[in-house]
């Protein structure tokens, strides 16, 4: 929709609004608007006489009146329902699941390998701060 002259963009608003609620009264058949199981934008946009961002930028249309419209058309048995999160329904293939834990085992044995070594550098270190002390005192090493 073409802004005009001494219109501000809350007029728009409400404008396209009333451009997508008349358009979506006015369909009975939304068969044609749907692509990939879901409600083309695009379609409704230019069907509408709407630009294509009004449906992600004007909240009533993007928050109220599309989830509305995609509600009663799943409703209806048009769209089929949606799922919430797809990746939540299924589980995670089994050989990935054993291959990680194994990673992770690994990865824990060095962890506790490499702290084993620190304890001992540990001890060595102390003792060669002894010698060097006794060193330093007898002359043997300059300050």
């Amino acid at each position: 929709m073409r802004a005009k002259k001494g219109r501000n963009g809350i007029e728009d608003g409400k404008l396209n609004v009333q451009a997508f609620l008349d358009w979506a009264s006015s369909v009975d058949d939304f068969m044609p608007f749907i692509r990939q199981g879901a409600l083309s934008i695009s379609r409704m946009a230019k069907e509408a006489g709407l630009k294509r961002d009004v449906f992600y930028t004007n909240p009533q249309i993007r928050d109220t009146h599309l989830p509305e419209l995609n509600r009663r058309l799943e409703e209806q048995g048009i769209l089929m329902p949606r799922v919430a999160n797809p990746v939540d329904m299924l589980p995670p293939p089994p050989k990935k699941r054993h291959a990680s834990e194994a990673r992770i085992k690994q990865i824990q044995d060095e962890s506790e390998a490499v702290k084993a070594e620190n304890r001992e550098l540990r001890k060595q270190l102390e003792r060669y701060k002894g010698m060097e002390e006794v060193l330093h005192t007898t002359g043997r090493l300059p300050w």
